[in-house]
């Protein structure tokens, strides 16, 4: 049963005490999040203690299994103590304006017009005419106003921890759920209608915090890829929909696979005395059915285990003690998704990196969210730089070959609409974006995408950064909608790329200096295409290797990524 906030409750609350109970959810989450992360360190590496160097066989796999399911309770319990504490610290700042607002009234008020009770009514002093009545009515409703603004943090509190802490009841969050149901009808609405990330951004904050969690509880998909709600959200509904598609896999499926290999080997293996029985068709048919039996099940366990890496990807910390945002994820095909090191929403950095051919789900969990860390650890050791939060950005389908696909601008075009509308919708969600310093930066075709999306239509950044680019399909970085001075590019000697640049299929090499270029011009000399470029170092001598090799160690390309992600790209060499 809650308690209603009173005149008096309000005047003489103390917070101090709600203060402390924060930290103490804040505490819980450092406690859980760091055994998280240390139950990761004993199975990450090969090497590890429990990694396959020091243990193996089917004893060994089921402790790592263990250990998995303990880091995913672990992780998910950590994220609910942070977000309770953080509701808390939210309604403890409501409560203490609520407290101000009423103070001010009562500091403000004239004795001699209206005389103020002790359960907070006004009441006017008549004996002197009409006026002291519309005085006493704008102070009491200046009165209600701050209580009833006191009134709703404390709901918006009961309602996150409700949610997070799982106090409620399933009548409760049924009954939560239910109280949103308009609003999500509503919001239905103006996705159909394709509203802006700017203006579903403007709509989510005007709901109440209760709003919110009914609808993140009762349909979690309808928020997930949604540009303009905020990255915990956002995070909160990716995660409850991986863990539900997870779920639904069968528990048999390995051993459905192991079992229709071990028919199909058996069949095999007496096909001769099958054959010389004189009627093999039955058993043709039942190896052809067994077949594509095999393909679709093993194509269905690659899936699973897909989403399974990303589940294990983004539990713990990042390297550089960040928390993993999740904002978007699909399963179909090659996959998706939108993971972030660190909150783009509060950080004072915020860079946003596109990878290039044959990125898909794997490498978002992979090899492209390693990159993600290491740009992020480099950006933080910046002196004065602040958090950096990086995101990597795989929400297209990428090019799967590089000579097959890559020349190609279909994936480009198919893409720059959703990058245009995620970059919206992050400056959106920025608790400060004229302070914050945003960055595009695109490796290989991601920097075709990126071109394609600033051109067409137009990216909310304020710097692009292009590594090994084939072409960005302008001829300019004055075409990109930024400063140029704010466009830097770099590809390092030897890189595969130089052929696929210098062609000028994508576009102008956004790295030449004008100096007898002859792409889609063959011979005509021209100012270059501007903007800066910055140093990196091969790294080694096969150009194949060269074109991955720039968030290699000691490669000078990452100190200057890190310069210009930072907002010191002036020094950047």
């Amino acid at each position: 049963m809650t308690v209603p906030i009173t005149y008096s409750l309000l005047r003489k609350a103390d917070f101090a005490a709600l203060e402390a109970v924060a930290e103490t959810w804040m505490n819980l989450y450092a406690t859980l999040d760091d055994q998280a992360v240390s139950l990761v360190g004993l199975k990450s590496k090969d090497d590890s203690a429990f990694g396959t160097d020091h243990w193996e066989g089917p004893s060994s796999e089921a402790a790592r299994d263990k250990i998995r399911d303990l880091v995913l309770a672990l992780d998910e319990r950590a994220s609910a103590a942070r977000r309770v504490s953080v509701a808390i610290a939210v309604a403890v700042e409501e409560f203490k304006g609520a407290q101000a607002d009423l103070n001010e009234v009562v500091a403000e008020i004239d004795r001699e017009r209206v005389a103020l009770t002790e359960a907070g009514s006004v009441i006017p002093d008549t004996s002197r005419g009409t006026d002291n009545v519309s005085y006493a009515e704008g102070l009491s409703s200046r009165i209600s106003a701050a209580l009833e603004r006191a009134a709703e943090a404390d709901e918006a509190l009961k309602a996150a921890i409700g949610v997070w802490a799982e106090t409620f009841s399933e009548s409760e969050r049924l009954g939560l759920v239910h109280e949103a149901a308009d609003e999500a009808d509503e919001l239905q609405d103006l996705i159909d209608a394709g509203a802006s990330p700017e203006r579903i951004n403007e709509w989510w904050n005007g709901l109440s915090e209760a709003e919110r969690l009914g609808i993140l509880e009762g349909d979690p998909a309808l928020i997930a890829g949604l540009d303009g709600v905020p990255t915990d959200t956002r995070d909160a509904a990716n995660r409850s929909l991986l863990e539900a598609e997870l779920d639904r896999y069968s528990p048999t499926l390995d051993q459905d696979i192991a079992d229709v290999q071990e028919r199909i080997a058996e069949i095999e293996g007496n096909w001769s005395e099958i054959v010389a029985s004189g009627d093999p068709g039955e058993s043709a048919e039942e190896l052809e059915h067994l077949r594509d039996r095999l393909a679709a099940l093993e194509d269905e366990r690659a899936t699973r285990d897909e989403l399974v890496n990303l589940q294990d990807a983004i539990s713990g910390q990042a390297r550089t003690g960040q928390e993993y945002f999740l904002l978007g994820y699909d399963s179909a095909e090659d996959g998706k998704a939108i993971v972030a090191v660190g909150n783009p929403d509060t950080a004072d950095n915020t860079v946003v990196y596109v990878p290039g051919t044959g990125g898909d789900l794997d490498g978002a969990s992979g090899n492209d969210l390693a990159r993600a860390e290491t740009m992020a650890l480099d950006a933080s050791q910046v002196p004065g730089s602040g958090e950096t939060a990086v995101l990597v950005w795989m929400d297209y389908d990428a090019p799967n070959h590089p000579l097959a696909n890559s020349p190609s601008l279909s994936y480009a075009e198919d893409a720059s609409a959703p990058l245009a509308s995620f970059m919206s919708g992050l400056e959106s969600t920025n608790r400060d974006p004229e302070e914050n310093t945003t960055t595009v930066v695109g490796h290989s075709y991601g920097t075709t995408v990126i071109g394609q999306a600033a051109s067409e239509h137009g990216l909310a950044t304020d710097q692009i950064v292009a590594v090994a680019s084939p072409g960005m399909t302008v001829d300019q970085a004055s075409e990109l909608g930024i400063d140029p001075e704010d466009f830097y590019a770099t590809t390092a000697p030897g890189d595969i790329i130089h052929a696929a640049a210098e062609s000028g299929r994508l576009g102008a090499d956004p790295t030449d200096t004008g100096v007898n270029w002859d792409g889609r011009q063959t011979g005509v000399d021209w100012d270059g295409f501007g903007g800066n470029t910055f140093d990196s170092d091969a790294m080694g001598s096969d150009p194949i290797e060269i074109h991955s090799n720039y968030w290699d160690a000691n490669n000078p390309a990452r100190i200057n990524m890190a310069l210009i992600f930072t907002g010191n790209g002036k020094e950047a060499t």
